[in-house]
């Protein structure tokens, strides 16, 4: 007997979550040799989302009709971080086998059902409606402890239990979404509160963007490929987009500071206005895409992990790495190959390792 999907609603940055599953899934399906989650798969059917479009997530969605115009999996590539993440917390449990690890901003997240050595203590930490939705599809396992409290609230802390064995901590896609003064306080938070525990996840460089770099690294013929591909996925998204989501685009480019604005706000007035626009102009629409999809403030983005330890002289850096570093390319096609290498050229996306 088939069981009923389970119903998902959420808005915002806890949406994301659910754009990671499935980019998670999409891999383990196209390049299992690469990378393969199980459990990831298995979650995808059983929930009950349209992914193809959200009445509050429109920058979400152009993203994603993007991807597919591009033939790039949809949220897949930087969900590589998870193949990243994955050997950071085997290397440390081969070490500590009791560990306790934190998967901070969890969301749907699958790490422990990969990396577990049926000794560690696991602790999965996002808010309470995230955590609802988690218990629905994931019941709690053996030795794994579900927290639903905001990462900012310290008193989870106190809730990891078992710390004999050392406190290791993951972070993957949560830091881009919130501002600089709160990332400090969360980073001062830790070393109160975890004494030698470490922590691994990943960061946006200040000057990462994506259409900056497909224009950089491919030929002015493929250039106009790619622009008209972008206006044409565009173009896909508006005709089934709800008006409302059709009002945030329009509003968006109201925002930008650039010297041509659109006419009106039919798509015939967007589809003028984009083609009048010089690469540069272009990267700074997409650029608006990006911010706006992070909710319109002023993110914490770094290049160098030093600079978290000039706020507190607690942490040390173990490690820094771009984050598409040691991943083979050969089951991959050649644009995904040369946009990972550009990526990892420019450190657009890096994973770094402390330790506190």
């Amino acid at each position: 007997m088939q069981q009923d999907k389970v119903k998902v609603q959420l808005s915002g940055i806890s949406q994301t979550m659910l754009g990671c599953l499935w980019g998670r899934a999409q891999l383990s399906k196209r390049y299992s040799s690469l990378f393969y989650d199980e459990k990831a798969i298995e979650l995808v059917e059983k929930i009950d989302y349209d992914l193809s479009t959200s009445d509050d997530e429109p920058f979400q969605d152009i993203r994603r009709s993007i991807s597919h115009k591009l033939n790039l999996p949809e949220f897949g590539l930087f969900t590589l971080r998870a193949r990243q993440f994955d050997e950071k917390v085997k290397t440390y449990i081969e070490e500590h086998p009791r560990a306790s690890v934190v998967n901070i901003g969890a969301g749907l997240d699958t790490t422990f059902y990969r990396v577990d050595n049926g000794l560690i203590h696991w602790y999965d930490l996002d808010l309470p409606a995230v955590i609802d939705i988690r218990r629905r599809l994931l019941p709690e396992p053996d030795r794994v402890t579900y927290i639903a409290r905001s990462v900012f609230d310290p008193s989870w802390c106190k809730d990891i239990s078992y710390t004999e064995d050392g406190v290791f901590m993951i972070a993957g896609g949560v830091f881009h979404f919130f501002e600089e003064a709160q990332v400090k306080q969360f980073f001062s938070m830790l070393a109160d509160n975890f004494h030698g525990g470490e922590i691994v996840f990943n960061v946006l460089s200040r000057s990462g963007d994506s259409f900056g770099a497909w224009m950089d690294i491919v030929s002015p013929e493929q250039r106009d490929v790619i622009r008209t591909e972008l206006v044409d996925a565009i173009k896909d998204w508006w005709k089934r987009a709800p008006q409302g989501q059709k009002e945030k685009l329009n509003d968006m480019i109201a925002t930008l500071e650039l010297p041509k604005k659109p006419k009106g706000k039919a798509w015939s007035d967007l589809e003028a206005w984009w083609n009048q626009l010089s690469d540069k102009e272009m990267t700074e629409v997409m650029r608006g895409f990006r911010r706006s999809f992070r909710g319109g403030v002023d993110v914490w983005e770094v290049e160098d992990a030093h600079e978290i330890t000039k706020w507190d002289g607690r942490f040390t850096v173990i490690d820094q790495f771009p984050i598409f570093k040691n991943i083979p390319r050969d089951s991959l096609d050649a644009n995904m190959r040369r946009f990972m290498d550009y990526s990892d050229e420019r450190a657009r996306s890096s994973i770094i390792h402390l330790r506190v």
